[in-house]
């Protein structure tokens, strides 16, 4: 229930969820968004962008992307 009420919140067509590939193209693009804010922390608490930070940046892009790419396909 609670998660229908998540989709209905986002605003996004009921057939829209009726795909299972859109599904796991949302589900891949809130992974690349989780690890861009990561990589943004580690940034702040290293002080700087560090290798780390600009690693797990351009890992969460290519996530971010992917499901992008997941839900135009």
């Amino acid at each position: 229930m609670g998660l229908s009420l998540l989709f209905a919140a986002v605003g996004a067509p009921g057939s829209f969820w009726d795909s299972p590939s859109n599904v796991a193209a949302v589900i891949w693009l809130g992974f690349g968004i989780a690890a861009i804010a990561l990589a943004f922390g580690l940034a702040k608490v290293f002080h700087r962008f560090n290798g780390v930070a600009w690693l797990v940046l351009g890992a969460g892009a290519l996530i971010s992307l992917y499901g992008l790419w997941l839900m135009l396909a």
